[in-house]
């Protein structure tokens, strides 16, 4: 990819997301002309992928459910490594500790998303402050100096992007909302306290492998249903909010 910056919509736009559709089961476009979308979890030195198939099971479920075309496989990058510029979605994962990546890789991080790319980070530890959030926090200190995550509020895109949600739930509720950094009216770097993937994580008969507390099943349904509005809203921004007020506007104008 080109050392140019470019903004998100051009980002998105060379990856052949321009002209994604929000069908549902009953209303997919041919698989030929449905995008591709690939998806990168960050590898480093410790517990980096405590649900080795929950992100793969996100990807099932993006495909099953919208008419998003996934790779079937999760891309695996360590740090500066070139090829995240080819993929508009980066998974960050753990239980612990996280390690300190160094100066370098913060400004990799950093030209990721100021280059368009949208960034998940997915606390599977299951408590409040844990050694995990406190890792993370220090390496987006570096990336992203005087910006600070924030709780998103309760009508952020997010929750609208595919499906209406009230809350972010994961295998656990250790908050009932996502923080991020937002940048120019979106949120390019997004946290969950509430491990996501460990209520996607499978076991090897094909069951769940986690049960979702406190919430059973419809838990794991709404934490299914958040992963998904994830990838819709990396995908596209704030244009599925932009287009719920066009028949508002078209109205307003037509009095």
């Amino acid at each position: 990819m080109s050392e140019k910056k470019m903004n998100r919509r051009q980002f998105l736009f060379s990856m052949g997301f321009g002209a994604l559709a929000f069908a549902g089961a009953g209303g997919r476009e041919p698989p030929s002309s449905r995008p591709y979308f690939q998806l990168a979890q960050l590898r480093y030195a410790g517990s980096w992928n405590p649900s080795p198939a929950g992100p793969q099971r996100l990807l099932s479920e993006v495909r099953r459910r919208t008419s998003v075309e996934p790779s079937p496989m999760v891309n695996e990058v360590e740090a500066l490594d070139p090829d995240i510029f080819n993929m508009p979605f980066l998974y960050i994962s753990g239980r612990g500790g996280f390690p300190d990546l160094g100066a370098e890789a913060a400004g990799w991080l950093r030209k990721y998303v100021e280059t368009g790319g949208f960034v998940l980070i997915d606390d599977a530890s299951g408590v409040e402050n844990s050694g995990f959030a406190e890792g993370i926090g220090e390496l987006l200190k570096k990336t992203f100096p005087g910006e600070e995550l924030k709780p998103l509020a309760a009508d952020h895109t997010i929750y609208q992007s595919f499906y209406l949600l009230s809350g972010a739930p994961g295998r656990k509720l250790v908050r009932p909302v996502l923080s991020g950094i937002s940048r120019d009216a979106l949120t390019p770097v997004v946290f969950t306290s509430n491990d996501l993937a460990g209520a996607l994580e499978n076991d090897p008969l094909g069951g769940w492998a986690n049960p979702c507390i406190p919430g059973g099943e419809r838990q794991r349904e709404m934490a299914i249903r958040l992963g998904v509005n994830l990838v819709l809203y990396a995908l596209t921004g704030n244009y599925k909010k932009d287009q719920v007020h066009i028949p508002f506007i078209l109205k307003r104008r037509r009095g």
